[in-house]
């Protein structure tokens, strides 16, 4: 398996174990829910930028997290 394999796992675990222990309440949904409710049009937008990130839909010249990586050395 490669690193990014591995990265998908732990992030995976992560977001289980923090649903599974979190306080009643506050499951990852419940806080996009709380979100959506103050600021819809930045969670959409966030929701949407990642999401079209993780298809690459967004050109390595202006997508952020990408630029992210190229400029701390990846």
């Amino acid at each position: 398996m490669k690193s990014g394999d591995w990265a998908w796992i732990a992030l995976g675990a992560a977001v289980v174990a923090y649903e599974v222990f979190s306080p009643h309440g506050e499951l990852l949904s419940e806080a996009c829910d709380r979100y959506r409710r103050t600021q819809p049009i930045p969670t959409y937008l966030a929701i949407a930028y990642v999401a079209g990130h993780l298809a690459r839909l967004w050109p390595e010249r202006i997508d952020p997290l990408t630029l992210l990586a190229i400029r701390l050395g990846r």
